[in-house]
């Protein structure tokens, strides 16, 4: 196994993803102003879906996906990016954009155990032990919220989206081991948007009626952290393991809580700062497990060689 280093390039796509689908959760709240659930994942992903085409197009020669891969890719785009958005959007209809972030950033936990069954990727004690401290970390943040999580139906929905994502990266990894990243993302993108349509008839009536700054909105979010942050994403799970690349999710609450202090006047808590302190010590902790599994395995390489 080779020292896992990465780009400045891979670096940068990470933090843009975190960044947009960030922001994301405060897009959504508004969308909801103007479009139900439904209509605003569809609205989302028809944007996103032509950007991606019109990407496509340009791209260099490459290996062609095979046509059954193809409609496994659309298949599963309309499972869990499709599946994922309605599921997130009727969460937010009754939960906060701060504790949807929440509950989403806990997407890491499902990530990894797939990855190790699914993708025979490897984690030590102190890569769990890491993502526990980032969990216990984004509790914090949590509880000190002084919007406290209630169980409810909308809360469900998010807990589903966070499984629904968590499949999502697992597949996208696969895949896109084979074949060329913006590829794969755009027949997954492709596959939700196809299903989505079952929603066109009552789009076709709000988008008549929504407001400017409802419909402006989706437009940003089909655009950037659709379209934009999906293919960013790409580029991380091409360049990095994906159970190491998902626990970065454990930024999106800290990040939504600044968002919220800027545009929404949501002051953040003394104990959410600490709780976003300890969940990116956390994160610390996972990537210097990630060097203590790699350095026996590299030494033992260089012995091999020599022999």
């Amino acid at each position: 196994m080779k020292k896992q280093s990465f780009s400045l390039q891979t670096k940068l796509a990470l933090f843009v993803s975190i960044i947009l689908w960030s922001s994301a959760f405060v897009g959504i709240r508004i969308s909801l102003t103007g479009y139900t659930p439904g209509s605003l994942a569809l609205f989302r992903f028809l944007i996103a879906a032509i950007c991606l085409y019109f990407i496509c197009l340009y791209l260099p020669k490459r290996k062609k996906i095979k046509m059954k891969d193809k409609l496994i890719l659309l298949f599963i785009g309309a499972i869990t990016v499709g599946g994922y958005h309605v599921a997130l959007n009727y969460g937010e209809l009754s939960v906060s954009a701060g504790i949807s972030s929440f509950i989403i950033s806990q997407s890491p936990v499902f990530t990894t155990l797939l990855a190790i069954i699914f993708l025979k990727e490897r984690i030590n004690f102190l890569g769990m032990f890491g993502m526990l401290i980032s969990i216990f970390g984004v509790s914090m943040i949590l509880f000190g919220n002084p919007e406290k999580i209630n169980f409810t139906i909308g809360s469900l929905y998010i807990l589903i989206s966070a499984f629904l994502g968590s499949v999502y990266s697992v597949v996208q990894k696969y895949f896109i081991d084979r074949y060329n990243a913006i590829e794969v993302t755009s027949y997954l993108v492709w596959g939700a948007a196809i299903i989505l349509l079952l929603y066109s008839i009552p789009l076709s009536h709000e988008i008549l009626q929504a407001s400017y700054t409802a419909t402006w909105s989706v437009i940003y979010l089909g655009i950037f952290p659709a379209a934009i942050a999906y293919l960013t994403w790409s580029h991380v799970l091409a360049n990095m393991p994906a159970s190491r690349a998902v626990n970065y999710l454990y930024w999106m609450p800290i990040i939504a809580s600044f968002l919220g202090w800027i545009f929404l006047d949501e002051i953040p808590t003394l104990l959410s700062l600490l709780g976003g302190i300890i969940a990116l010590l956390g994160v610390w902790v996972l990537n210097h497990s990630y060097k203590k599994i790699t350095m026996p395995v590299m030494i033992e390489e260089q012995s091999i060689s020599k022999n």
